[in-house]
């Protein structure tokens, strides 16, 4: 069936009045809420308003593809009776033959319409249940700024149905429309942008991702980069599954979020787990937000997301073990935590943040190594930590320098039911004065058992070494070869040292009866280092000295308490020499002279600091034991300090250590003032 001729209806046949008709059409369409409208809609919306108004009965339009340049169909209008805005239009998408669609591609990269008249022989479409026949074409792209949005190609069976007067008349319609194309281009990029800039504002704390279309990362914003461990430039065009979802979701969410942009739906909320840069699983909750991409004529992305890490592992442990024990928190006084089994506190009451001069954030979520400690040499095993995992119970007296101070940590192993992670008590009370007299005088009983077994062990080894020192001796007078002397000599050596260490036993084990007497402490430290000052120039140690003023004498054995200032300083050596072989600033020890009281008594204190390599934390409670070291084997007999502390104690005094490691190692021995004498508090 032949179309029918082009109405000629008198209110529409005169130009002027039929634009005046569609610029009227175009503000009502302006004025509706069009942000809602892809820009297909929003071109077919167009076409109809020219076809509407237009003394034409047919045509076609198509948008254009700025990526790859081609036309995409939309629609076939086929016009109605009726007029103006009561005039039917129906639609129907139907395919151009090649040369038509050549000419049209040819239009669009123009951008200059063009005509066809006298088309011989004439086009048929076929339009079920009818055909439309035209013999002239005129093709319009619809464009601004050199932005081409669509074409129309307007179709007539006149051989030249497009008058000059018509022509003008499409020309002034085409400029109105594609106006409008753009003002509704502008219009959508800046709400979009307003939407953009709110969202920023009102998600500064939350991770922000901008995606394109294809799913590529186009910014990433601070926080994002502080939870992922990603800087900006790093995940720059990469897919954004594949740096914001742990493995195990990147399919799924892939799959849902491509349903949605091909369905111009709104937004979506859902809950994933990230894996950072470093390995670590991130919980997250997105809400993306789908925005059209004006530049690109498709659909782009704004992903949202929270870290609720935290607030789900707070809320475990809490359900689990915390919430339990909160009344318990409420009434201990004393600094106590709960711990993982692998040693990562949970949490603690606020006397534990109280002692270890931190706030919780600090505190919570760290190693209780690390906090009770200060840390732990690379490779070796903190004896809290181990205490832990192996679920037993147990009470020790130990120091904890991350609590600044002595204490008796209690741990207790929390039962849970079936599923539950396991976790501790521990509850650290801070030693008094009386219970370190307790520890000191338990560790004098100790070292008294040990001096017996000593002395014994000692008088037993006597005899051997006096008889192979003896052999020896023989040997010499009756050998002169060379190669037997050296051996001889190596043999003599060895029991030399034999013996020497049997006297140092020996002196560990004996009763003393000097008589101790009134001592001025500095000029007894100033004794001390004119005997080791060669070493400690020739070592590069600095020495540091400092004393409060009028302070008393001290009441001791002079030369006892000469041979342990002697042996601190020369353990002192040995661990600046190990940390500085060479010279450096803080190659350094320092003394301090003070005045303290144990129980109202005045005690002389003197504080030896040396800032080596320090002592292992679980360490230091062995350090006075007899034959412990932890200097490496043949560099120390394990005695001195032993020896040291047992001179002190046999003085009335005191004798501590505290001590970080790779930090500093600081002695403390207090002595007596004179008015204190014979008269220990243990």
């Amino acid at each position: 069936m032949t179309q029918a001729s082009e109405s000629t209806f008198s209110p529409y046949s005169d130009s002027l009045v039929r634009r005046s008709n569609i610029l009227q059409a175009i503000i009502r369409l302006s004025n509706e809420h069009l942000s809602g409208l892809n820009r297909n809609e929003l071109l077919l919306r167009c076409a109809e308003i020219l076809f509407r108004y237009s003394s034409f009965n047919s045509g076609w339009i198509g948008r254009h593809v700025p990526e790859t340049g081609e036309i995409t169909p939309l629609a076939f209008l086929k016009t109605g009776a009726g007029n103006g805005d009561d005039r039917e239009i129906s639609r129907k998408l139907i395919l151009l033959d090649g040369a038509m669609v050549q000419s049209i591609q040819e239009t669009a990269e123009s951008g200059k319409p063009a005509l066809f008249t006298d088309i011989d022989p004439p086009v048929t479409l076929p339009l079920a249940p009818e055909r439309v026949t035209f013999r002239s074409c005129s093709i319009w792209p619809l464009s601004h700024h050199d932005f081409v949005y669509g074409v129309v190609a307007i179709f007539s069976e006149q051989p030249d149905g497009f008058p000059p007067d018509e022509l003008k008349f499409l020309e002034a319609t085409m400029a109105d429309l594609s106006l409008t194309l753009y003002t509704h281009d502008v219009s959508v990029q800046l709400q979009f942008e307003r939407d953009f800039n709110t969202e920023i504002i009102d998600s500064i704390q939350a991770l922000m991702v901008s995606i394109t279309p294809c799913g590529k990362i186009l910014r990433f914003n601070a926080e994002a980069e502080k939870v992922t461990g990603y800087r900006e430039q790093e995940v720059l065009e990469s897919y954004w599954v594949d740096i914001l979802l742990s493995p195990e979701h990147r399919l799924h969410y892939q799959n849902v979020i491509s349903r949605l942009l091909k369905t111009n739906a709104g937004n979506l909320s859902f809950r994933a787990s990230l894996r950072t840069k470093t390995g670590d699983l991130r919980t997250i909750d997105w809400h993306s937000s789908i925005k059209p991409d004006i530049d690109q004529g498709s659909v782009g992305m704004v992903l949202f997301g929270l870290d609720i890490t935290e607030r789900l592992a707070a809320d475990l442990k809490y359900d689990s073990a915390v919430a339990k024990w909160e009344n318990i928190f409420a009434a201990i006084q004393d600094p106590a935590l709960i711990t993982t089994r692998d040693g990562v506190i949970i949490d603690a009451n606020h006397a534990t943040f109280t002692a270890a001069r931190k706030s919780r954030d600090e505190v919570i979520g760290k190693s209780v190594c690390l906090i009770l400690h200060g840390g732990r040499k690379e490779n070796s095993v903190c004896p809290l930590e181990a205490q832990i995992k192996s679920g037993e119970s147990r009470i020790l007296h130990t120091e904890l320098s991350g609590l600044h101070g002595d204490y008796l940590l209690t741990f207790s192993p929390l039962a849970y039911s079936a599923g539950s992670e396991e976790a501790t008590l521990l509850v650290a009370r801070d030693m008094t004065e009386e219970e370190r007299h307790k520890a000191e005088a338990l560790r004098a009983a100790q070292l008294a058992s040990i001096g017996e077994l000593a002395a014994g062990v000692a008088h037993e080894i006597n005899n051997p070494v006096n008889g192979i020192l003896n052999y020896a001796q023989m040997l010499n007078d009756l050998t002169r070869d060379n190669q037997s002397e050296e051996v001889i000599g190596r043999i003599n050596t060895e029991a030399k040292r034999i013996a020497s260490i049997v006297r140092n036993l020996l002196d560990f084990s004996r009763y003393r009866v000097e008589e101790p007497e009134p001592v001025d402490g500095a000029e007894l430290l100033e004794d001390c280092l004119e005997l080791v000052q060669h070493q400690l120039l020739k070592d590069h140690i600095i020495i540091e000295h400092f004393q409060e003023q009028n302070l008393p004498l001290a009441f001791c054995n002079r030369s006892q308490a000469q041979q342990v200032f002697l042996n601190v300083i020369s353990n002192s050596r040995y661990a600046l020499n190990e940390k500085y072989p060479d010279s450096h600033p803080d190659k350094k020890l320092h003394f301090n002279i003070g005045l303290v009281h144990h129980t109202s008594a005045p005690y002389v204190r003197f504080t030896m600091t040396d800032y080596g390599i320090g002592i292992e934390h679980h360490l230091i409670n062995r350090v006075f034991d007899p034959f412990f070291s932890t200097k490496p084997n043949g560099a120390g007999t394990g005695l001195g300090l032993s020896i040291s502390y047992g001179l002190i104690r046999d003085n009335g005094g005191y004798m501590r250590i505290k001590s970080l490691l790779n930090s500093y190692t600081s002695i403390i021995i207090d002595l007596p003032a004179p008015k204190n004498r014979g008269n220990r508090d243990d």
